[in-house]
């Protein structure tokens, strides 16, 4: 057995050992986790379980103690009853009245030392007889004072069952004399059992302290039935403990599952209680732990499917890395086959040189690419040394001394001596096999290509750009995000500053000289280009350190190759001179574009399809629109001038002026508008503009506040300063026009003449400050007093002012002019001058006519002045309608 505890030699074996003692630990830790969850779920419940029989229990007690206070002043007051001679009439009365302050008592009754009712909130039961229930011989039996006697639960009539709270009367001879007892309702305590039920299958009880159940409350409702069982083990377990309060687990009966209860013993320490009542909240056990049993059995599941997945994945693992492995193995000889046949049969020179042996293997092909025959070539190292063109021992020495400090790929382009004794370009590219342990090559091997013509291309291309301003160039961009520059023509020098030998071998040397601002910009748009395999557009800055700051542009087209490199083939240019020019306009036209925008007059141009394409920020300003919501000409007018009369006409106007403008060198002259702004206020514009071949400039100026400045002053010429009122020229033109409209209709005109009673004294008793607060004070009643918009009260002058009243016959003017008077005596303002009484008063003149084509406003005007005089020399304070004087 001790050998299952090691870990086995075989690899695969090995993997299954260590896979089976994680799940085993796994699963622990699970179990361990789940029976932790158990255990706080039980004490959560317990916890939560004793809270709500608290709060049954503080109830029950703060009832209980409200129950024995009611009972011991209703004890109070029988010896003091009884002492006055009160009769049992009275003592009805107070039992009733106790019942009535009582919450939740059902009944209160007085029974004598006979058991016999003598008071009760419940008339039918005075006379009866309850010396034969239980709570009355436990009270007779103990004649203790101040004792509070909790009676069994009985039900007096079917379906009616109560609990006795009882105390017993002691008479003055220290001898039983009674009871006092108070009868509680199950439905009252009801409600309370239901407040703190939370789940489905709870339920909570009241139970005597004998066992028996007072009330049973579950999500269902109650059960009256309850009460009859038995008390069940764990409250008679309970109770044999003796603890205040407990949670218990157990069953109630044998045919129901196990519950979890938590009881509490109802005695308040300030009562002393014969029994005790007990409150019990309690739950079922499954149900408490029935989410438990559902995360078991998830945890269960899923531990299960998991392990499962694991093994099947390590099983497929395991079967796909030995078929690799036979794979590679495979592989292995083919390529050593596949090798051999290429050294033999490529058209390339390729060679192996292995220093461990000294000796350097050429095929056939290297060997005619210089024009020599197999047996032209020996073996050794140095057949390939003695060959190199002089100026290019450097650079392959390089290239060397690279492979021989780490590096794996040899790559170098140098010139080969051919039998005739020219020589050739070679592009040589090779790779190390092997190495010793001190990191020194002992095999590498490689081909030689001829590139001589493409060598010749080449020089006659760098003859052809170095006439081209600007850089031509191939840039590459490797997948692992290395960049290196294969080609770059002389103009490199002047675009980035390095000359082209130095910006081949990275493009880290490019981007070192990019301004910083468009450094990420130009990078970002490399990328995009090659994921998309879109053309490359830029203009960006670089910093050249003897030039300075320069603006270039470049353009490149891309392509994919095979190993997954993107290669640009493109052109960068100078544009430092044309982006100067650029910039220099660019500021021009926002210096002029902020010149318009922050003129006081707003401009817009329209083209010949009459849509706007310009118009400045004081246009917006005044019309309320953003740049996003300006309408075309024609939709700006509809909502400029809603009024569809009042645009026709403007639409002429505004096409007479056009016409105006072709014969006036293109000026439109400026015309007064209203127009409808955007947020619907109505402004009065001055609209004028240039018109220059099929296009407008409209030029709008605001006249909005002088208008409103003209109809100021004309307003304040038909206003009383003093009153705010209209004065008589508002008057006498108003009189005229409704004159006339009566004449039309053929409706009465009614008018009012009215004069402040001995104003004069007024003014000569209080001075012209306080002749002129009367005055405004009246103007302000009269104005009140008007019922109808139409009606114009109006200053006629001096003391006196005057009431027009349209389509009114003389009777609604005598009494529009009765009401006038009372509001100003209700003014109740003093007057010590005057000689009707001691305020204010006026006299009111009235006349009415219906206009008619042989009578003039002057007629009516002038019969109500009549009659205000005839009402002045009466006494004042009065009014006239010509039919008799009236004391108003």
């Amino acid at each position: 057995m001790l050998h299952l505890l090691l870990p086995p030699q075989n690899r695969y074996r090995r993997e299954w050992w260590w896979l089976a003692w994680a799940w085993l630990g796994i699963g622990v830790l699970l179990v361990a986790g789940l029976w932790a969850e158990h255990r706080d779920i039980a004490q959560r419940e317990r916890q939560r379980l004793t809270q709500q029989a608290g709060v049954i229990h503080d109830n029950l007690a703060r009832q209980l103690v409200l129950i024995d206070k009611a009972l011991a002043g209703l004890l109070d007051a029988l010896p003091h009853t009884r002492a006055l001679g009160d009769d049992l009439g009275r003592v009805q009365e107070r039992v009733q009245a106790f019942a009535d302050t009582m919450v939740g008592v059902g009944a209160i009754a007085w029974l004598d030392a006979q058991g016999q009712v003598l008071a009760s909130n419940h008339s039918g039961l005075i006379g009866q007889d309850f010396s034969n229930r239980a709570y009355f011989q436990i009270a007779r039996h103990r004649q203790v004072l101040n004792t509070l006697v909790v009676g069994a639960p009985f039900a007096p009539e079917p379906g009616l069952w109560v609990l006795p709270i009882v105390r017993p009367v002691v008479g003055v001879d220290g001898r039983f004399d009674g009871v006092v007892v108070m009868s509680l309702y199950p439905e009252d305590f009801a409600t309370l059992l239901r407040s703190v039920l939370y789940a489905p299958d709870m339920y909570a009880t009241v139970v005597h302290g004998q066992g028996q159940r007072f009330v049973w409350q579950n999500q269902s409702g109650s059960d009256t039935q309850e009460r009859l069982r038995a008390p069940s083990g764990m409250l008679r377990q309970f109770l044999a403990d003796g603890a205040p309060r407990a949670v218990l687990q157990g069953v109630l009966r044998p045919d129901e599952p196990e519950r979890l209860v938590a009881i509490a013993t109802v005695q308040p320490s300030a009562l002393a209680m014969d029994q005790p009542l007990i409150a019990a909240v309690g739950r079922t056990v499954p149900a408490v732990f029935a989410p438990w049993r559902t995360m078991v059995g998830v945890a269960i599941v899923f531990y299960l499917l998991v392990g499962m997945v694991v093994a099947s994945g390590l099983h497929l693992m395991q079967q796909h890395l030995r078929r690799q492995e036979q794979s590679l193995q495979d592989k292995g000889q083919a390529l050593n086959n596949l090798w051999h046949a290429v050294l033999v049969a490529t058209d390339q020179g390729v060679w192996d040189c292995n220093f461990a042996t000294g000796q350097m293997y050429l095929s056939s092909a290297w060997k005619a690419l210089l024009g020599y025959a197999d047996e032209d070539i020996g073996t050794s190292v140095d057949e390939w040394m003695m060959r190199l063109h002089p100026d290019d021992g450097p650079r392959a020495q390089a290239a060397w001394e690279a492979c021989q400090n780490g590096q794996d790929e040899y790559d170098c382009v140098y010139r080969l001596r051919c039998k005739d004794g020219s020589y050739r370009w070679s592009l040589c590219k090779g790779r190390v096999l092997t190495r010793d342990a001190q990191g020194r090559v002992l095999r590498i091997v490689g081909t030689n290509t001829d590139v001589s013509e493409e060598r010749r291309l080449r020089e006659r291309f760098e003859h052809l750009t170095q006439n081209v301003p600007g850089m031509i160039y191939q840039f590459q961009l490797e997948p692992d995000g290395t960049s290196h520059f294969p080609y770059v023509s002389k103009g490199g020098e002047d675009i980035y500053g390095f000359s082209a030998d130095l910006l081949e071998p990275a493009g880290s040397k490019a981007r070192s000289v990019i301004h910083p601002d468009d450094a990420l910009r130009v990078a970002q748009s490399i990328v995009d280009s090659a994921q998309a395999l879109t053309v490359w557009r830029e203009e960006y800055r670089v910093r050249l350190q003897d030039r300075g700051e320069r603006w270039v542009s470049g353009v490149a087209r891309p392509q994919r190759l095979d190993g997954g490199a993107v290669l640009w083939h493109g052109y960068i240019h100078d544009i430092t001179d044309r982006k100067r020019q650029a910039i220099e306009l660019e500021e021009t036209q926002r210096m002029l574009q902020h010149l318009i925008h922050a003129m006081p007059v707003a401009l817009c141009m329209v083209d010949e399809a009459r849509g706007i394409y310009f118009r400045n920020q004081r246009f917006l300003d005044y019309f309320g629109y953003t740049e996003a919501q300006v309408p075309s000409m024609d939709e700006w007018a509809v909502h400029a001038y809603p009024d569809p009369a009042y645009r026709s006409h403007v639409g002429r106007e505004w096409r007479a002026a056009l016409a105006h403008a072709a014969t006036h060198d293109g000026y439109i002259p400026s015309q007064e508008y209203r127009i409808a702004a955007q947020s619907g206020q109505v402004l009065t514009m001055a609209i004028g503009g240039v018109q220059f071949g099929s296009s407008l400039l409209v030029t709008f100026v605001d006249r909005t506040a002088e208008q409103a400045y003209s109809e100021t002053l004309e307003k304040m010429a038909f206003v009383d300063a003093l009153t705010g009122l209209p004065n008589r020229r508002q008057f006498d033109q108003t009189l005229q026009s409704e004159w006339l409209r009566g004449q039309r209709s053929g409706q009465p005109l009614a008018l009012l003449m009215i004069d402040i009673d001995f104003f004069k004294q007024y003014n000569d008793l209080y001075g012209h400050p306080g002749g002129d607060a009367c005055l405004r004070a009246v103007a302000k009643v009269l104005r009140g007093a008007m019922g109808r918009s139409y009606d114009l009260v109006a200053r006629y002058g001096g003391e006196e002012f005057v009431c027009l009243l349209p389509e009114c016959t003389l009777e609604g003017a005598s009494a529009k002019a009765q009401a006038l008077c009372q509001a100003v005596r209700v003014l109740q303002l003093p007057h010590g001058g005057s000689k009707v009484g001691q305020h204010v008063t006026i006299s009111v003149g009235v006349a009415a006519l219906v206009p008619g084509a042989e009578q003039t406003s002057d007629q009516l005007l002038a019969l109500a002045d009549a009659r205000l005089y005839c009402a002045k020399e009466a006494g004042r304070n009065r009014i006239n309608d010509g039919s008799c004087e009236k004391v108003s």
